[in-house]
């Protein structure tokens, strides 16, 4: 499924969600909510290619593993946290939504934590090495 056939799809779902959401609302958000899975499962076909690129090129700059699969579960959390507050949105509940993405902000915040240490232990290895 190539991108344009995607946002027609895409597009359908939102007109045919907007006649639902008179009617049936929550058989809307149904709709606009499979959509939107749909539509992520056809772009991670195209997506999963270009992430063993760049996988393959951090492995090739000499990171370690770890920050690799760091950022693998960063950019997972982000598109999670993403969907899940659009569908929030969808269904009118604003405050849900913020807190999805309140909720999505703390993980990335405790993913990174490795990556705060070491940055905090580099410095302050120069900082000895300054002063002696």
């Amino acid at each position: 499924m190539n991108g344009m056939t995607v946002a027609a799809v895409l597009v359908i779902a939102a007109f045919l969600a907007a006649m639902l959401r008179r009617s049936h609302p929550e058989q809307a958000m149904g709709l606009t909510l499979m959509a939107g899975i749909a539509a992520l499962a056809a772009v991670l076909g195209y997506v999963l290619p270009l992430l063993k690129d760049l996988r393959d090129m951090l492995q090739q700059s000499g990171l370690s593993g770890e920050y690799i699969q760091i950022l693998f579960k960063a950019l997972g959390v982000c598109v999670i946290t993403q969907l899940a507050a659009d569908a929030c949105r969808d269904a009118g509940e604003q405050s849900l939504a913020a807190k999805a993405e309140l909720a999505g902000k703390w993980m990335l915040l405790t993913l990174s934590l490795p990556l705060f240490q070491k940055v905090g232990s580099i410095a302050l290895s120069l900082i000895e090495k300054g002063v002696s």
